[in-house]
Order: C-alpha cells, then sequence, then structure tokens
C-alpha cells in the first residue's frame, strides 16, 4: 500500500495514547513502508514516545498546531491518491482495518470512507453512547456525510479540490469537511475504530451529549462557531 495511501495523524500532549496507536498501526497488515506524517504540536513527552515505539513504521514528525492546521501540514506532503487521517488516541480491534477500507474504496468508487466508533475502556455509559452515534451516523450518511475524524479514509484529489479542513473552525472539523462530500461517494465501513471514554470523564456525560447536539443545531450558524469555546473538547 505504500504507493497508494499516507498516513497522516494529528497530535498534541498525546504521551499517554500515541504508543498504543503505534502498536496498533504496526498491527495493521500490508502497510510496510506507508510513509506516516505525524503532525506534532506537543509539550510533553510525545515525541520521545514516538521515536521509542516507531520500530519499522515509515514515521515522520512534522509541526502540528490547531487540529485542523495539523491536519492540513500533513496532507500537502502526500504524494499518494489516498489520504488516511488517523487520531492518535485511536486503537483497532482488527487487522485488515486500513487494507479492507481502501479496498473497499477502489472497489466502489468512493471518495470518504469512515468507520463507526467503539469504547475501548469499560465505561458502560460511553459505550452505550458510541453505540447510540453509530446508529443516527448510519441513518444520516444517506444525507449527511459523516466520517468521524478519528478515522478518515479520502481521495487526495477530492480533499484538495474541497480545500482541505476548515482551519476557521476550531472543532468539529470532520464534520464540516465531511458535509462537502457526495452522500452517494461515501461510506461507513464495517470495521470499527476504538476510543477510550476520557471526554465524557472530562466534560461529563451530559455535557458531552448537549455540546454535540448543540454543534449539531448550530452547525449553519455563522455567529456560533465564531465563539464556540473549543478548549472544553480539547484541551
Amino acid at each position: 500500500m505504500k504507493n497508494e495511501v499516507t498516513i497522516v495523524v494529528p497530535c498534541k500532549n498525546e504521551e499517554l495514547y500515541i504508543g498504543h496507536l503505534l502498536d496498533s498501526l504496526r498491527e495493521q497488515q500490508g502497510i510496510d513502508g506507508v510513509k506516516i506524517y505525524i503532525a506534532d504540536a506537543s509539550t510533553d513527552n510525545t515525541r520521545d514516545v514516538i521515536i521509542e515505539n516507531t520500530g519499522k513504521l515509515n514515521v515522520t514528525i512534522i509541526e502540528g498546531g490547531p487540529v485542523s492546521r495539523a491536519k492540513n501540514n500533513g496532507a500537502a506532503l502526500v504524494e499518494t491518491p489516498y489520504v488516511l487521517f488517523i487520531d492518535s488516541d485511536v486503537r483497532f480491534f482488527s487487522t485488515t482495518v486500513i487494507a479492507d477500507t481502501l479496498e473497499q474504496m477502489k472497489r466502489d468508487n468512493l471518495d470518504l470512507i469512515g468507520l463507526n466508533i467503539k469504547c475501548y475502556d469499560n465505561d458502560l455509559i460511553a459505550k452505550f453512547a458510541f453505540k447510540v452515534f453509530n446508529v443516527v451516523n448510519n441513518i444520516l450518511k444517506y444525507w449527511m456525510p459523516f466520517a468521524v475524524g478519528a478515522y478518515m479514509l479520502t481521495r487526495t484529489g477530492k480533499f484538495r479540490e474541497l480545500g482541505g479542513f476548515p482551519e476557521k473552525r476550531a472543532t468539529s472539523e470532520d464534520f464540516f469537511l465531511s458535509n462537502m462530500y457526495e452522500p452517494k461517494k461515501f461510506a461507513i465501513a464495517k470495521h470499527y475504530f476504538g476510543q477510550d471514554s476520557r471526554r465524557f470523564k472530562k466534560m461529563g456525560y451530559f455535557g458531552m451529549t448537549w455540546y454535540l447536539i448543540k454543534n449539531f443545531i448550530n452547525r449553519n450558524n455563522k455567529k456560533y462557531w465564531d465563539n464556540i469555546d473549543e478548549t472544553r473538547y480539547w484541551d
């Protein structure tokens, strides 16, 4: 796959997570030689963890920044027909996720593929919330494509045609970009990416849910997005 896809990972202060992602990537079948750009803006020991856990992965650390800028910085270096964006706290439940989604992209002539989400820790409320999200997202995909930015595979040319991630958006950049794709060119693959419940623990179960609902309701409200406090989610 090294001539077909490039992986871009935005990263900021993920010393507790990035090593697990690199372990998961190392287990993926067929990615020998695939270039992985980690767009890092960390002030902790994240870079040391990356260097210690790179192994045989083809990893290059580049300068990051806010999430959209970090992703766009990595995407600007991509020379392959496909680019895969993966968040630094992701884990996988299958060793063929990347190979399968890339094959589906080519087979079905798609422009964008996302995954369902699964909670990998023992937080039952977070597990339930992710299941509800998957159901809703799989219903809305026919009218409103949404590939969660934690795993977002797209054609490089189409990504650039759409202008990349909107850097004026401090959060929900994945939603705004996904919505520019044609629904018929979008799919949610039958795989999962894993994340833990840290966002729920940080913001509270109700707080996190209400935050996401408000974002959706105000998706076309410029004033709302100009004044949103993204630190509640990111920091």
